[in-house]
């Protein structure tokens, strides 16, 4: 019969900061492995929950008394504490003001000292720790070294080390360095190969050991139970050590000026909390050499680490992309884990967005939402270990985010590829900056689009907001066109109908936008070749037959500007009804697959649309593939009481129907719109009112006192396509009354027959 386990909560481990998630990680791996293999680690809102038979008491007892301190050993930096300073005089140079140096390296450190004290321990304890270090110092003495090695000699002494160190001591060096076939890599998590500038991890790990213990007969020291009893169960422990640094794992406790009362502080650390924390990070070494040969020769891959990406937090930057190390996001998990699982866990490191592995911070988040990482993960704790207070790195907690499956995110698929390739071309240094932030900005609202939603409606305005993005970095490719034909930068791919599902939140501006953007027309070309032209190649040279190619040579018929969104507008329409009259067209040619409501044409009309918000989202919807949606694939809902527009719209749009009128086709007259776009109402529903009796459909006189701006909305919104039946609705709008009643009459007695 197993023993029952207790259910401890180590309130002085948390997710944030860095430190106290590895603290955690310590925790759990040396209880499992020095006292109860049967213990089980999990995570409970934000504290780490460790079950096993000890109790409190006894858990206290055993680190106090019994733990045995993993070999942490790095003889490749200089501050290892292998390595003696040079002999200083009392002396000062004249010049320099400086001590003179006598050539001979035999001056300690605490370092060396700390060594020296391990080597001459009798605590059996540390007996692990003694064979590692003579075992590294023999190795030394043997390559004739008097200082750390540099570049081929420093390589050959981690090879050395490697080969010759003990099972138990191997891992420390798998998680801080590793050989690749060009070179020595360094993984992130623990800096440049165990040290973080001038702090050398191993040195600092001894020294807090001998806080906390006598390294002669291992005995615990006066104040290491109440700072084992804070670092545990963040009980208050008073007479923390001041002077040292816990280096980039928790930026809260470096010092510096307005860390405490007064000007500058030193950091009060818990020397637990610092040892604990670096048996934690051993969790992440095997790992990095199982996953290394998956990658192409050089490129160093570790658990859960990416590259960079500077968006998603507070202080992002896209200079935080160059100057930042990694990202490491850490997972927390609900169900109490075993240590054999958790290590499989760690050494898998699994995020994937589809077949292939992530890359990149938006990328980890993409796998997040998607599904692509280890089952059975509750969140994860994104950290960025980012250069911040001049060049010094720290682990910075960038946002905490939930594993639940995000359907929307799968859109991405569509453009996957073309991201790939963008992202390294607008991060490269010849491109524009308004590239940049345009990639910038669409990372975002990636990120934003990969977090939970509390419902649809903030779902479809995180899916907009991706489309507007996207539309944003075309629109700054376009603006940027010698510098994309030299980098080879492509149109972005085109997009599913599924992108419409998901962006619909049933706002005018979205319908507008959809409606514009699903404009299309058959014109004839100057060799009389007919070809359907697309709202897009009126916003960006693209190519009529394959939207995946810019195309410069149709450059004429892009008509786009940042101008006022009515001006601009109208110019669009100027276009086409110029193109469909040298296509030798009758009547208005333009139709859309989606189709405009009546209610929303209003409401541009009357200023009640956010038109920027409507451009916007245009520049994201041409990108869909408009030819494979059916037609009115997305419907708006209707209000009861629909608003519709003026008889002055109605006057003229049934001169640009895009169909017939009363069974009629309506000549095309261009100036009845080129007079609308500069305001003269008068005259131009004098040129509809004629051309539309002209074509045997009676129209009533209509009242010309409009003002000049409505007239140019008027003379924009032409530009929508409607349906049938709204033709139908504006025609009996602007009919004679006479012409009305006859029609009614003669349906009624059609019914009776």
């Amino acid at each position: 019969m197993s023993a029952e386990l207790n259910d401890l909560n180590l309130k002085g481990c948390a997710p944030v900061p860095l430190a106290h998630y590895l603290k955690a990680l310590g925790i759990f791996r040396i209880v499992a492995e020095q006292v109860d293999p049967s213990a089980k680690g999990y995570w409970i809102g934000d504290s780490f929950r460790l079950k096993t038979t000890m109790d409190r008491e006894s858990l206290r007892t055993f680190f106090l008394e019994q733990y045995s301190p993993t070999p942490i050993v790095a003889p490749w930096n200089g501050g290892s504490g292998f390595y003696f300073q040079e002999e200083k005089l009392k002396e000062k140079d004249p010049l320099t003001g400086k001590k003179k140096k006598t050539g001979r390296r035999i001056q300690p450190t605490a370092a060396t000292k700390a060594v020296q004290d391990i080597l001459e321990s009798t605590a059996e304890r540390l007996s692990a720790y003694r064979k590692s270090l003579q075992i590294t110092k023999n190795l030394i003495k043997k390559m004739e070294l008097e200082e750390a090695p540099s570049k081929e000699k420093k390589e050959e002494l981690i090879q050395a080390v490697r080969n010759r160190l003990p099972d138990f001591a191997i891992d420390w060096l798998d998680a801080s360095v590793i050989l690749t076939t060009e070179n020595a890599r360094f993984p992130p998590l623990l800096g440049t190969g165990g040290n973080d500038g001038n702090l050398d991890f191993s040195s600092n790990f001894m020294q807090r050991l001998k806080d906390v213990f006598g390294f002669k007969d291992g005995n615990s020291r006066s104040s290491s139970g109440a700072w084992l009893e804070g670092a545990l169960f963040a009980e208050n422990s008073d007479g923390l050590v001041n002077g040292i640094s816990i280096g980039q794992f928790y930026p809260g406790a470096v010092g510096g000026p307005n860390s405490a009362p007064g000007f500058v502080s030193d950091s009060p650390v818990n020397p637990w909390d610092y040892i604990l924390m670096i048996e934690g990070a051993l969790f992440f070494a095997s790992a990095t050499v199982k996953r290394l040969q998956a990658n192409m020769p050089g490129v160093l891959s570790y658990p859960f680490s990416v590259r960079p990406s500077g968006v998603g937090y507070g202080s992002a930057s896209d200079s935080d992309e160059k100057s930042a190390r990694a990202e490491i996001w850490m997972p927390l998990w609900e169900k109490p884990t075993g240590l054999s699982e958790l290590k499989a866990l760690m050494s898998e490191g699994r995020a994937h967005v589809g077949t292939r592995p992530a890359r990149n911070g938006v990328d980890f988040a993409r796998a997040v939402a998607s599904l692509g990482v280890d089952r059975g993960l509750k969140s994860f704790q994104r950290y960025g270990f980012l250069e911040r207070n001049g060049k010094n790195f720290f682990s910075v907690p960038l946002e905490r985010i939930v594993v639940s499956r995000q359907i929307q995110v799968e859109l991405l698929n569509d453009v996957d590829s073309w991201l790939d390739s963008f992202h390294g071309q607008a991060r490269s240094e010849k491109a524009p900056a308004s590239v940049g932030r345009a990639l910038h900005v669409l990372e975002a609202s990636i990120l934003a689009l990969c977090k939970e939603s509390s419902n649809d409606q903030v779902q479809a305005w995180r899916v907009q907001d991706v489309l507007i993005a996207l539309g944003g970095c075309e629109k700054a490719i376009v603006r940027s066109s010698r510098w994309a034909k030299e980098a080879f930068v492509k149109p972005v791919s085109c997009l599913s109908k599924n992108w419409l599902t998901m962006a619909n939140d049933q706002s005018p501006e979205f319908f507008l936008a959809a409606s514009l953007a699903s404009t299309f027309g058959r014109y004839r070309d100057q060799e009389g070749r007919e070809f359907t032209m697309w709202m897009r190649s009126q916003m960006e040279p693209i190519n009529h037959w394959n939207a995946n190619l810019f195309d410069e040579t149709l450059g004429r018929d892009v008509v786009w500007s940042e101008g006022e969104p009515i001006f601009v507008l109208n110019d669009i329409i100027s276009r086409r009804i110029m193109m469909a009259v040298r296509s030798g067209a009758n009547s208005y040619l333009d139709d859309s697959v989606i189709k405009a409501d009546l209610g929303d044409i209003a409401a541009l009309i009357e200023d009640r649309v956010n038109l920027s918000r409507l451009m916007d989202l245009l520049w994201g919807l041409i990108l869909v593939d408009w030819p494979s949606v059916s037609r009115n694939f997305i419907k708006r809902q209707f209000e009861s009481e629909t608003i519709f527009p003026s008889a002055s719209y109605a006057l003229l749009k049934l001169c640009f129907a895009g169909g017939p009128v009363c069974d009629a086709k309506v000549p095309l007259v261009p100036q009845i719109h080129r007079r609308a776009s500069i305001g003269n109402g008068f005259g131009s529903m004098q040129l509809a009112e004629r051309r539309l009796r002209g074509s045997n459909i009676p129209a009533a006189k209509i009242s010309t006192n409009i003002s000049s701006n409505i007239m140019k909305r008027i003379a924009a919104a032409l530009l929508f396509s409607i349906d049938q039946s709204h033709i139908e609705h504006l025609a009996s709008s602007v009919l004679r009354p006479r012409v009305v009643q006859e029609e009614n009459l003669i349906k009624c007695e059609l019914r009776s027959e």
